[in-house]
């Protein structure tokens, strides 16, 4: 079991202890609350002093019977000592000081403000972004506003059941979505659209209102979506019993979430931003690779090295294949990102080295060598470049 994980049962132990506490003291309050109004209605109907004064001391005689004062401070102290034991667990969990991981280099500062601005409009703090241009002095931060802005009114509406606002927008926009080549040639998210807002009509207007829209609407997608309308046209079957599985899919509420990211993802794409936050996506792959980077600078810190001054890293930092954004190769050996005057060669066995690895190896075209990653011989005439799918 990891830190972690261990700081996690630690902080559900504390969670149910402190509900325990909580009841608990609660209950011995109360019962003490009521013996008092209890005492207070008696001694008011007493005339004789002596009489009240009696009452009073059993009442006394009650609590130091009962120890209600020992009994929670034993509470207080278990939920003290629980406190405290989450507080060690967290600190042996999380390195206090990440700094170590950091390496001198310098930061263009005004294009950081400006990815931290995109980052709060396109997560809809547009307060927060407004004040954040103001002060970092951030040019064209309004004119950046105003388009996450019109995004996040319509997203608003999608998430209302209200697709107007969309396909209004995609009308506006037809020619720069085709040209963006993002998978609108198809017209397969205007689609998408229209899709939606014929099973709105269907389950909020009727049958006869939703073949009036797809009447209307869906002609321009016969060549290209009939497979689709077919299913659709299905539905029409199923309008007064049960749907079955596979037209309850279309009908979930999800399809909704479904389209707002696909606007959003469309709608970045205009606006010549990627559909993940590049802030998130650094502070997401950087927790990822801070355990590494940290290790790795306890390691040179007892070689007499510091991190901070690295040039370039001295290990690999898997990330996942979730931040791989690009076809980038960078040659194993040389450590080399390739380019147009040295690509990427594939070897017979499989393994890539960029071009120049290859002529290093290998001092002539016909000269036999091994590859460096497995015992397979091979030479430059029967090496291929290999090729990646954006550069057909």
């Amino acid at each position: 079991m990891s830190d972690l994980d261990v700081a996690l049962k630690d902080a559900e132990r504390l969670c149910k202890r402190q509900k325990a506490c909580s009841a608990k003291t609660h209950r011995i309050l109360s019962n003490l609350l009521q013996d008092l109004c209890t005492t207070r209605d008696l001694v008011r109907t007493y005339a004789d002093p002596g009489d009240a004064r009696r009452a009073v001391e059993a009442l006394h005689e009650r609590f130091e019977g009962q120890g209600p004062e020992d009994e929670l401070s034993h509470q207080t102290k278990d939920l003290h000592s629980s406190i405290s034991k989450l507080g060690k667990a967290l600190d042996k969990a999380f390195v206090p000081d990440v700094c170590k991981a950091a390496r001198d280099i310098e930061f263009d500062q005004p294009t950081l403000n400006k990815v931290i601005a995109e980052h709060l409009f396109r997560v809809g703090r547009f307060e927060v972004g407004e004040t954040f241009i103001r002060e970092a002095n951030i040019p064209g931060g309004e004119a950046l506003r105003d388009s996450f802005r019109g995004m996040h009114q319509i997203l608003q509406q999608i998430l209302l059941h209200n697709l107007d606002p969309a396909l209004q927008w995609v009308d506006q926009n037809r020619k720069a979505l085709e040209l963006s080549n993002k998978g609108f040639a198809s017209g397969a998210f205007e689609f998408q659209l229209h899709q939606l807002q014929f099973l709105h009509c269907l389950s909020t207007q009727g049958a006869l209102a939703a073949v009036g829209y797809a009447r209307t609407h869906f002609l321009p997608f016969h060549a290209t979506q009939m497979p689709g309308i077919q299913r659709l046209m299905g539905c029409l079957c199923y309008t007064k019993r049960p749907l079955p599985q596979a037209y309850r899919q279309l009908m979930g509420p999800d399809q909704w979430d479904a389209a707002a990211r696909e606007f959003a993802r469309q709608c970045c794409s205009l606006l010549g931003q990627a559909y993940e936050s590049p802030l998130l996506v650094v502070v997401s792959a950087g927790s990822l690779a801070l355990p590494t980077l940290l290790k790795l600078a306890g390691v040179m810190a007892g070689q007499v090295q510091d991190l901070a001054h690295c040039e370039q890293l001295p290990v690999d930092l898997e990330l996942g294949r979730e931040f791989v954004f690009s076809s980038i190769f960078a040659c194993p050996v040389l450590r080399d990102q390739s380019s147009p005057s040295n690509p990427p060669m594939m070897l017979p066995c499989g393994h890539a080295l960029c071009a120049a690895s290859i002529d290093r190896i290998a001092k002539s075209r016909s000269q036999t060598f091994k590859c460096p990653y497995c015992p397979a011989e091979t030479n430059k005439a029967a090496c291929k470049r290999l090729t990646f799918p954006e550069e057909l």
